[in-house]
């Protein structure tokens, strides 16, 4: 918003932008909403989580308007109000706690209100955004003889550029913004619905695990839908894009100046970083070759992931003489697998963890098993669970009437226990 909002601001002379700390204003945006993310994705949003992470976004948002403009390098710098600069800042940060607490109130039941929860919470952002940007235009001050210390550059248009990134940026924000607004929802509905059925019958009940394995099934199926179509349009809009923009690279001039080239590549570059992030997110929704190569494969492609990414050692083991299972089952092995490494990397503090598929009786298991702090016991009671993570796990392991068996000792690590009857297991 604030570049190409730029656009819509002229000076009477050429300016240009420095693009070390341009880069440097995307950087301090994406560290500072990065931790507020952290932040809330590590526990129940309380009071001071919500400050934090409002804070958080809202100083980010500020220090990406403020650097973006220290980009221009003019000559004499650009001055400012002091008390517009606080108001701008109070505004950001006014606006992201409200944003936050917007967004994850409570669940909504259908897809609608979910849906327009999440855009209400997206505009009132947008207002912290547009908010700094034309409170601190309002507070600086240009000098009547000020220049820019930043040669003017004719080789790409401003307005080409605005476009094509705001297009890019739209399309991927609307695709996350729909693809979480259906999770979220499904989620609560699962959550209810096993909750009431539960208080009615009890949790040995045929009808539960009927509903439960009813529900799982309708998630499983939309999420392989969902992922499909974010394949099918987002995915290869951007693929389109990254080879549209290689192909111009190659037409460009050779006897344009460096800095030019390598602005250019910088662009292509935030492309293909664009795709690779929709494969990811396709990836999260639903493991690429699981559906040919099946279950092990996917699980090793996650264990490597998950070591990647948390820095946490990971070890696999999986008996490949185990026969393909069906949907159901895979889905419900995999889930329960990733929910067990989200606990790892979230609260565990582990330092390692081993992964373990094979055939135990009259059937099949799969064990996770971390060296990490452990937790209370009668915190994982089946039904009593405050976790939300743990009653999804209870509730994948209903659904295909699976055993689960979560083991854990403060100082002693974590081991969870998923057993599957082999006449299930197909």
């Amino acid at each position: 918003m604030h570049f190409v909002g730029m656009f819509g601001f002229h000076l009477p002379i050429r300016v240009s932008y420095d693009i070390n700390i341009t880069l440097l204003s995307l950087a301090l945006a994406v560290l500072g909403c990065g931790a507020a993310l952290w932040i809330v994705a590590t526990g129940p949003m309380q009071p001071a989580r919500l400050i934090g992470a409002g804070t958080l976004t809202g100083v980010a948002i500020v220090s990406m308007h403020y650097t973006g403009m220290a980009a221009l390098k003019l000559i004499p710098p650009i001055t400012y109000t002091t008390w517009l600069v606080i108001v701008s800042i109070l505004v950001a940060i006014a606006a992201s706690i409200l944003a936050w607490w917007s967004a994850y109130r409570l669940r909504s039941d259908d897809l609608l209100s979910t849906f327009w929860r999440r855009a209400g919470s997206a505009v009132i952002q947008g207002s912290a955004i547009y908010g700094v940007y034309y409170i601190g235009m309002a507070a600086a001050h240009f000098a009547p003889d000020a220049r820019s210390a930043v040669p003017y550059r004719h080789d790409l248009d401003p307005t080409t550029f605005a476009l094509v990134l705001g297009g890019a940026a739209l399309l991927f924000l609307l695709a996350t913004l729909l693809i979480s607004s259906d999770d979220e929802r499904r989620a609560g509905q699962l959550e209810l619905r096993i909750e009431t059925a539960g208080a009615a019958y009890g949790h040995a009940s045929e009808e539960i695990r009927d509903l439960s394995s009813r529900l799982v099934e309708v998630y499983d199926a939309e999420t392989r839908r969902v992922a499909s179509e974010l394949h099918d349009i987002v995915g290869q809009n951007l693929s389109a894009l990254t080879t549209e923009l290689a192909a111009i690279q190659r037409l460009l001039p050779r006897d344009l100046p460096e800095e030019a080239l390598s602005k250019f590549d910088k662009i292509l570059q935030l492309a293909k970083s664009s795709a690779g992030s929709v494969r990811k997110v396709m990836a999260e929704l639903r493991p690429p070759g699981i559906d040919q190569l099946g279950l092990g494969a996917a699980l090793r492609w996650h264990v490597r992931e998950f070591e990647s990414r948390t820095g946490i050692r990971a070890s696999i083991s999986a008996d490949e003489s185990i026969p393909k299972a069906s949907p159901p089952v895979e889905d419900a092995v995999l889930r329960i697998f990733l929910e067990a490494l989200t606990n790892v990397a979230k609260h565990a503090g582990a330092k390692s963890v081993n992964v373990k598929l094979a055939r135990a009786g009259a059937g099949v298991s799969l064990t996770v098993a971390d060296d990490g702090r452990g937790f209370d016991p009668q915190l994982i009671v089946p039904g009593r669970t405050e976790r939300w993570g743990l009653g999804i796990m209870w509730a994948r392991a209903a659904a295909v009437a699976g055993k689960l068996h979560i083991y854990s000792k403060h100082g002693e690590g974590t081991l969870v226990e998923f057993a599957i009857p082999e006449d299930r297991w197909a």
